[in-house]
């Protein structure tokens, strides 16, 4: 399989998921070599929004793998796979992370990401709460979430 993914020219919910499902499929076919990913730098040259994305999404899954800026490219990440990434990984649980920064109520989570569906911000709540990466308290009749 290739070791090479280009997300050039995808919007940033595309890319995740392209990114996602190329690194599953290698993952469950047994390879585990390294992945070069190219983002891009973004046009300030700070990064774009793609590798913001992506950086975050490995950040909320350091153990399935690890991750290196390209020396020589900084528009490229270097990707070590070690396990499979969850179903339904990708920027929808980094978003729910950063925005549970504050406990926030169910409701609240399910208007904010209403443009995912509700059953994949229920089952993505459900999953990052037994990931324990989110808290979850009763106040009142609301259930709140708070990232952890």
């Amino acid at each position: 399989m290739k070791t090479e993914i280009d997300l050039h020219g995808y919007q940033v919910v595309e890319a995740i998921d392209i990114f996602v499902k190329h690194y599953n499929g290698r993952v469950r076919g047994g390879d585990l070599s390294s992945i070069s990913v190219i983002h891009g730098y973004g046009s300030t040259g700070e990064g774009g929004k793609i590798k913001t994305a992506l950086r975050k999404l490995m950040e909320s899954f350091k153990e399935n793998l690890s991750f290196e800026q390209n020396p020589w490219n900084q528009g490229k990440t270097l990707v070590y796979p070690s396990a499979a990434l969850p179903s339904g990984a990708g920027i929808i649980s980094t978003e729910i992370l950063e925005y549970c920064s504050s406990a926030r109520s169910e409701s609240r989570v399910l208007g904010k990401f209403r443009n995912y569906g509700d059953l994949s911000v229920k089952n993505t709540l459900r999953r990052l709460v037994k990931q324990g990466k989110l808290g979850i308290a009763r106040k009142g009749r609301h259930t709140v979430y708070t990232a952890e």
